[in-house]
């Protein structure tokens, strides 16, 4: 009777060793300290691996056969189905469709993903997704239901290193790189740095907890990334880079409330292109935005979260400022006239500021936000601010609002609404010629 209850005994935690790390085809390990702790003879702890290696083998997980490096595989997806209204005036006469381009679509988009755990602390992951753009996912029906745009492209690929519980040589609490095209580790309204967008190059984040004060954490992160790729061997041409580096500040005053403080500073280098008009290529965005360079600017991102009525809230706010905002508008074709009389003002600064209550996670759960953004004409790059804010128009002010629901835990339905108009009159060049934008989205995502 002891001896069967021995072998129930390790039969049973060998199967929960097996249940919760689906990838391993041999407890062995686990085996091995039972035989060494008395419970298992070692012709007991034989027949055990045998018995689990042969209904491991039986089980769909079992006939996956992954790489000895790999100790965790993730595999993830996610599904949406969109209706999008918006009507876009600008601010000088022409066309009626320039005047008021008024526009309704039905768009969709799929994300597949996998992430590998590695050994060593190491990681890795693929995600292919639909469309080419930079700043979007979507793709739109119609066209008598071809297939064209329907391909998978690559969203992300990338190599990490993630050290959570010290960095390299004790000198901090954590540390973290990823390499390829990865996501941004930056604390950052996504209003200035578009939720599709991935950059492309290497990113550095190092942590210290507990500097002086209990919960009071530090953060650096930095970023590198590449823009554009040029033949530099025709003369006198130049890549194009852009250059992130960010300082945080966080203070937990408990488990569910806490201050964050971001201060960041973003550097485009134009380099060169040979094609373009102002030597500047036509980009894969959503938008068909064009200007780089003249970009050096100094953000402000914050932000407090706490719990109210069990519900989780947050207020969050950013101000930014260009220091070359002149130089880009004038690349961007702005006359010297109209950049006199901006200069008296100014269009070198945007900031934002808005609220959420609530989260989506499981059945039942909601969430409701709003916000309002303000950004000037040579304030920031249409390359990395929200593709959907204003159609990417610059000199316009406005609000979004948003609210969502999960209907399962998997399944979510959600309303957002943009509206802005123009901050100064008589800017009728790039980016910048909008009176009035307005965008209402409903969206049905599911994820599996």
């Amino acid at each position: 009777m002891k001896k069967t209850f021995k072998k129930m005994t390790a039969l049973a935690v060998a199967f929960a060793a097996m249940t919760f790390a689906a990838v391993a085809q041999d407890s062995g390990a686990l085996v091995e300290a039972l035989v060494k702790k008395g419970i298992l003879s070692d012709q007991e702890a034989e027949e055990i691996r045998a018995d689990l290696t042969k209904e491991f083998g039986q089980t769909p997980a079992g006939k996956i056969n992954l790489s000895s490096a790999v100790t965790q595989l993730k595999i993830y997806g996610d599904a949406r189905v969109r209706y999008q209204w918006e009507n876009k005036q600008d601010q000088t006469a022409g066309t009626a469709s320039t005047n008021n381009a008024d526009r309704s679509r039905f768009r969709y988009r799929v994300r597949l993903g996998a992430e590998y755990a590695l050994t060593d602390k190491f990681k890795t992951g693929i995600q292919l997704e639909t469309s080419l753009a930079s700043d979007s996912t979507n793709n739109n029906f119609g066209n008598y239901w071809d297939k064209q745009g329907d391909q998978a492209n690559l969203g992300l690929v990338y190599l990490e290193y993630d050290d959570t519980s010290s960095a390299p040589f004790g000198l901090a609490d954590n540390f973290n790189v990823r390499l390829g095209k990865h996501k941004h580790p930056f604390l950052i309204s996504q209003a200035w740095w578009d939720s599709d967008l991935n950059p492309e190059g290497i990113s550095e984040q190092i942590g210290w907890k507990n500097v002086g004060l209990k919960d009071l954490n530090f953060t650096l992160r930095g970023g590198q990334y590449v823009i554009t790729e040029e033949n530099n061997s025709v003369a006198n041409t130049d890549d194009a880079f852009l250059f992130v580096g960010q300082s945080e500040v966080n203070y937990k005053f408990n488990s569910k409330t806490s201050l964050a403080v971001a201060p960041m500073f973003i550097y485009e280098s134009q380099g060169t292109s040979l094609s373009g008009e102002n030597g500047v290529s036509t980009f894969d965005n959503e938008n068909s935005v064009t200007t780089i360079g003249n970009l050096s600017v100094i953000a402000v991102p914050a932000e407090v979260k706490w719990n109210m009525f069990n519900l989780p809230n947050k207020v969050y706010a950013t101000y930014g400022f260009n220091f070359e905002g002149n130089k880009r508008l004038k690349d961007a074709g702005v006359s010297n006239a109209t950049l006199a009389r901006l200069a008296k003002k100014g269009q070198n600064s945007f900031w934002n500021v808005g609220c959420e209550i609530g989260e989506n996670k499981k059945k039942g759960d909601w969430r409701a936000g709003l916000e309002y953004r303000w950004v000037e004409a040579g304030a920031y790059s249409t390359n990395l601010s929200d593709s959907d804010f204003a159609k990417n128009e610059f000199n316009q002010q406005g609000v979004v609002a948003v609210v969502a629901y999960n209907f399962t835990d998997f399944l979510t339905g959600s309303a957002t609404w943009m509206h802005s108009n123009d901050i100064d009159k008589g800017i009728d060049a790039g980016s910048s010629d909008a009176a009035t934008v307005d965008l209402v989205q409903l969206d049905v995502s599911w994820k599996f």
